[in-house]
Parts: C-alpha cells; structure tokens; sequence
C-alpha cells in the first residue's frame, strides 16, 4: 500500500498551488511545451510520442495515474481524441486537473479522481492505456 506522509502531500500541494502563476508556467512553456501547469519532466514531444506508442485516438480510454494537473493526459485527449481518467493522490493537482478540463471544454471524456492507483473504481477491461509519467513510485 501507497502511504502519502503529510509532508509530501503538503510539499506537493504547494508546489501545485504556485504552478499556475505567470512565473512558473512561462518556464514550463520554454522547457516542456506545454501549459498544465505540469511538476513533471515530460515534453511535448515525448508526450506525443506517447500519444503515438499507444495508438491513442478516438473512443479509446487512457487512464492516467499520478496525474496531477492532468499533464500529460488531458494533452493528449485535446490532441488525440481519447478519453481520460486523470488520477492523482494531492487534492491541488486534481483541482488543476479539474480546471483544465474545463478550459479545455473536455467535458464528458474527462475526469479528475483523487486517488492513487492502487484500488479504483474502473470496470475491468474498460481502460485501453495507461501512464504514468513522471510519478515517483
């Protein structure tokens, strides 16, 4: 079992909390390519690869586990089509999440759970991908 210490998950909900001021995302655009408000690593490219690898498109469903904001999920069913469960254990990064797919106006293939990956809510057989980017296990 997954054991989140109230530090980390204070750590991370700071590191959230900030990640959507001008500062920050103006270095994530220059770095990654992307305005997720992200706290990971993964590029643009590497995102689309990803996307590639996995043969996303529409009607198929990409679970993305330690999600936080939503980078790179809620990017790739912008880009590709899919659906997305977006999945993260800090209460901020589902809350960013959150925003995005409304921003995003991703609506009914999208949602944000707080959560790990450890005991969810999914049918068997109803997720076609999954990732886990930048998640430290």
């Amino acid at each position: 079992m997954v054991v989140h210490s109230l530090i980390e998950t204070e750590r991370f909900g700071q590191r959230y909390a900030v990640s959507g001021e001008a500062a920050p995302r103006t270095v994530e655009l220059e770095a990654l390519g992307s305005d997720y408000r992200a706290t990971g690593y993964t590029t643009r490219e590497q995102a689309d690869d990803i996307g590639r690898l996995l043969e996303l498109g529409p009607g198929s469903v990409l679970l993305d586990i330690g999600a936080g904001c939503g980078w790179p999920g809620l990017y790739l069913a912008t880009t590709l089509g899919c659906s997305v469960v977006s999945v993260d254990p800090i209460m901020e990064g589902c809350s960013a999440a959150l925003d995005r797919i409304g921003s995003d106006d991703l609506g009914p293939r999208a949602l944000a759970l707080l959560g790990t990956g450890e005991q969810l809510p999914i049918r068997s057989g109803s997720i076609d991908a999954i990732v886990h980017a930048d998640v430290m296990c």
